[in-house]
């Protein structure tokens, strides 16, 4: 069981600028942090494997490109995804599981296999297999806190909790325990995530947002990546086609 830490450390640490004195939560309200990760928890779609279309949008501050992408996901396992350029031509294809990051660029007919760790120096950002999931998925991230408090500011429920290594802090739509935002911030880097979630509706009964804005900033430098889901399914028998052939450069 996690233990509660000051709330006003917390509010110091994440909060920022402007005033951060909770307002009183009303008596109808009155949820503390581990009914509302319950509440979350109830809203989870509960995947077994995840298949989506989804157009994206990547901005790194020198150039922007838009393109579509089909995604699929087994728990736990894997994130494949299919990279279409202009023309409907696939221009890469990404293989990810726990322990490696592979990728087909189909353009140059190059292939690159790494560690996962090398998917956090191309998203600026230090993330866990489990973590990206949940993120692609719609879900709290996990960060294994060891401390935990929630507060009702603004008629907006605000999840804080932190570990040795990061800062999260989530706001949760009061009306119907669904994530609007997530702020992840490292404590030993200046970079930081955030992530916003809109355009929810109902996916097999359970909310789902359609709409997903990315921003990450590092040392000044800043990423953003737009998502914009067109169509997504549950439970699926899915594959995961990533064969690399001899004509690849290595």
């Amino acid at each position: 069981m996690c233990f509660r830490i000051s709330l006003f450390t917390l509010l110091l640490l994440l909060a920022g600028t402007g005033r951060t004195t909770a307002q009183s939560m009303p008596d109808t309200a009155n949820i503390t942090f581990d009914t509302l990760i319950r509440h979350l928890t109830l809203n989870q779609t509960g995947y077994r494997s995840l298949t989506a279309k989804a157009k994206l949008s990547w901005d790194d501050g020198k150039s922007q490109q838009d393109f579509s992408a089909t995604m699929r996901m087994k728990k736990d396992s894997i994130v494949w995804m299919s990279i279409t350029g202009p023309m409907n031509v696939e221009a890469a294809r990404v293989l990810i599981n726990p322990d490696t990051f592979q990728l087909l660029n189909k353009i140059n007919t190059e292939y690159t296999g790494r560690g996962f760790s090398y998917l956090n120096n191309w998203l600026l950002f230090p993330v866990s297999f489990p973590m990206l999931q949940q993120i692609l998925s719609g879900e709290k991230p996990d960060i294994h806190e060891k401390a935990s408090t929630a507060v009702y500011q603004d008629s907006t429920f605000i999840i804080y909790a932190e570990n040795n290594n990061l800062l999260e802090k989530i706001w949760v739509n009061s009306g119907n325990y669904t994530i609007a935002k997530i702020l992840l911030k490292d404590k030993l880097l200046t970079q930081q995530m955030s992530i916003t979630f809109d355009s929810y509706n109902l996916l097999e009964g359970k909310p789902f947002s359609y709409h997903r804005v990315i921003e990450v900033n590092r040392d000044g430098a800043v990423l953003i990546l737009t998502i914009g889901f067109t169509k997504v399914k549950l439970n699926e028998n899915l594959s995961y086609p990533f064969e690399v052939s001899e004509k690849y450069k290595r």
